[in-house]
């Protein structure tokens, strides 16, 4: 049989916003502008695919911050599926001798994505998710199916939180140094971060507990009897502290604030 040779599969991915209020939440606010700086949807996606590799590396307290990022996406999701339901069912009770076309805008924004891995795809459908939502109130109030306050609420409901998501990895601290492996040891590596970070709840640190979409590991982790933390020690991550973000993270939590997702006392921010 002859050899197969078969190129890498490709393809081109750009994103369509339509209004400003998605648009603005997409680039955010940058200190230039002598403003207090907003945390945009493209460094959300920088800094999320930052803790994904991290989390490859076998960083239990990157896995940590992956499940954070999972808490924050259904948070948002669970806000904006309802006001976007609403506004469809608003717009649906539009007297049928109207006809009204979908409100596109004339001059649209668009822009490649690069999420960098699943957890930024899911920010990018927020973000579309919300887009939407904005048309639709915009079209509601304009051909007066609901009220200016209606819209106002609505609106301020839904931006505070795709925002939200935006600035949930601002404060992530970057690549801790340590693996599972430091903290079944109990070495001086491990120690040291407990200090810095506070500790992580038994099943993060066995690897028990990992978000739907975290890497495999490059060192193996303890299993449950369900198979789940399974890793592969030839995979190999490309080293990510060669990227170059967008923006610098914020500084990292106070010594003791980091108890993880499932420590007590925990919030997400």
């Amino acid at each position: 049989m002859a050899e197969i040779a078969v190129g890498a599969l490709r393809s081109k991915i750009e994103l369509t916003l339509h209004t400003y209020h998605a648009t603005r939440t997409w680039w955010g606010r940058g200190v230039e502008s002598g403003k207090p700086q907003i945390i945009g949807m493209r460094q959300y996606l920088a800094l999320a695919g930052r803790i994904q590799q991290n989390a490859a590396k076998d960083d239990p307290y990157a896995d940590d911050w992956m499940l954070r990022i999972d808490a924050k996406l259904d948070e948002v999701r669970n806000i904006l599926d309802p006001i976007y339901k609403w506004s469809m069912d608003v717009l649906a009770d539009v007297p049928e001798e109207l006809n009204i076309e979908e409100n596109i805008s004339q001059k649209p924004f668009k822009t490649g994505v690069y999420p960098g891995g699943q957890q930024g795809w899911q920010g990018i459908h927020l973000l579309i998710r919300y887009d939407r939502v904005v048309r639709n109130i915009l079209l509601a109030q304009h051909i007066a199916m609901i009220t200016r306050e209606e819209a106002h609420e609505k609106l301020r409901v839904s931006g505070n939180a795709i925002r939200s998501l935006c600035t949930s990895t601002q404060r992530y601290p970057g690549l801790s140094g340590t693996t599972r492996d430091d903290f079944a040891a109990q070495n001086a590596r491990a120690r040291a971060a407990i200090d810095k970070w506070g500790e992580l709840h038994p099943d993060v640190l066995s690897g028990a507990r990992r978000s739907p979409y975290a890497p495999i590991a490059r060192t193996p982790v303890a299993t449950t009897e369900s198979g789940s933390g399974i890793a592969d020690t030839k995979s190999a991550a490309p080293d990510l502290d060669q990227l170059q973000l967008e923006v610098q993270a914020a500084k990292p939590e106070e010594a003791g604030s980091g108890q993880g997702l499932l420590g007590e006392g925990d919030e997400l921010e």
